[in-house]
């Protein structure tokens, strides 16, 4: 298994190393991001799910230019580029298609798990309890899904949202345990920073998406050596032992 730990490490020291970088492009996401979202939540409040839920995907027009290019910055930060402000400008600008697709989707299938999953949250039966099992697992395997797509997308050489999902599809499925380990920590991190709810509008995005950046490099790095080591291994040929009669049979 591989541990969880030294990528939340490493995020921890890119925050210090890029502190105001990261504060100022979070600031502008929430700018951006959260007003729609907010009143998502307030119509939500108010027993509209319907129109909340079409609120929450308006929002995705300002957040996806703005979501990704925190992804760039972040991809820059844990290659060692020099970053600035400028490079998040220009990623909102270059990149705006990709986020809006990535957002998107990412919203999109979050809204359905959600939305079923409150609704079985009312079946108190045998098959309410199942059904909210699978959609608690369908949550799981989504997030894990947005974990690693934003940083695939610059990870990639060619970042095209087909091999985009194919390699977040096999981190998430390949490694479950540190995909789980690390959700578990982001959301315990996210809860705390929206109750207190200044880290959110000022730095925990945008140590989040360092975060998933670590965490991408991390799985590629031990699948690059897992492979390396598969290609350096001897090969023997089978031993041969010679049966009744000298007959040769392989053992």
């Amino acid at each position: 298994m591989i541990n969880p730990f030294p990528a939340l490490g490493k995020a921890l020291r890119d925050l210090f190393d890029e502190f105001l970088l990261l504060l100022v492009c979070n600031l502008v996401w929430s700018l951006l991001s959260l007003p729609l979202w907010v009143f998502a939540f307030i119509v939500l409040q108010a027993g509209a799910p319907l129109a909340a839920s079409a609120i929450v995907l308006l929002g995705v027009l300002p957040a996806g230019p703005a979501t990704i290019a925190l992804a760039l910055v972040a991809h820059r930060i844990t290659d060692g580029r020099a970053t600035s402000v400028g490079d998040y400008f220009r990623a909102m600008r270059q990149h705006a298609r990709l986020g809006w697709l990535l957002t998107g989707l990412g919203v999109g299938g979050l809204l359905v798990i959600l939305l079923n999953f409150g609704f079985y949250l009312g079946v108190n039966n045998i098959f309410g309890g199942l059904m909210l099992g699978l959609w608690l697992y369908l949550l799981i395997f989504w997030l894990g899904l947005m974990l690693y797509a934003f940083p695939l997308a610059f990870l990639q050489e060619e970042p095209g949202l087909r091999m985009i999902a194919r390699n977040a599809f096999l981190m998430t499925v390949g490694r479950p345990v540190f995909t789980v380990i690390t959700l578990l920590l982001m959301g315990i991190l996210l809860l705390i920073s929206a109750y207190l709810l200044v880290p959110a509008l000022f730095i925990t995005i945008a140590f989040l998406s360092v975060w998933s950046s670590r965490a991408a490099r991390a799985l590629i790095a031990d699948a690059r050596r897992r492979r390396e080591e598969a290609e350096s291994a001897p090969t023997t040929a089978p031993v041969e032992e010679k049966g009744r009669k000298g007959q040769v049979r392989p053992k």
